[in-house]
């Protein structure tokens, strides 16, 4: 069998990722409430959205969730879609003013996902593929060869990988490097 690279992997895995973002994003607001349950050591919420926040709920919500939920900060005129999956990934989605949350376009979306040793497999991926953005706080980065308007992102000692999609690939970067990517507080 030939050897498949992790990064096409990866890419595939995000490519899924995308379609049912924006499968669950046309089928409008989930009624499914808020409820923890633990699955190995990290915490997962039943799926809900999505749904337009305001900054204040977005603050609530990760305050709630009980894990870090990363952003790029406010961002003044837009509207913060917030959905979260079933397996616990959490969407913030900026949308120009007038786009009706839910719309199945592109825009500027930071994801944070349960990743069990996120930063030694971006690491590794790094090792791998080269191309490593260095952050502060010790994060690292790359950009997704396959699907250049992602950029996937990991802190030391966290359980959470952070993904940057921006439909302008050096937008995406650029936001990145900014160092403007930071845990909802």
């Amino acid at each position: 069998m030939p050897r498949v690279r992790f990064g096409a992997v990866i890419a595939l895995a995000l490519a899924a990722a995308f379609v049912a973002w924006l499968i669950v994003g046309m089928r409008g607001h989930s009624s499914t409430p808020l409820s923890k349950s633990s699955t190995n050591g990290i915490q997962a919420i039943a799926g809900t959205g999505p749904e337009a926040m305001t900054t204040e709920g977005l603050k609530s919500f990760a305050a709630a969730v009980g894990h870090p939920v990363y952003w790029v900060g406010p961002r003044p005129g837009m509207t913060y879609e917030l959905t979260q999956t079933s397996n616990g990934r959490v969407y913030v989605r900026y949308l120009p003013a007038g786009v009706k949350v839910g719309v199945g376009e592109p825009y500027l979306t930071v994801v944070t996902y349960p990743f069990a040793h996120a930063f030694a497999a971006l690491t590794a991926v790094v090792k791998r593929e080269g191309g490593v953005i260095k952050l502060g706080q010790g994060g690292i980065a790359i950009v997704d060869k396959a699907y250049p308007k992602s950029v996937h992102l990991a802190f030391p000692g966290s359980d959470y990988q952070i993904e940057v999609f921006d439909p302008s690939p050096p937008l995406a970067r650029a936001i990145v490097v900014s160092g403007q990517v930071a845990p909802i507080r």
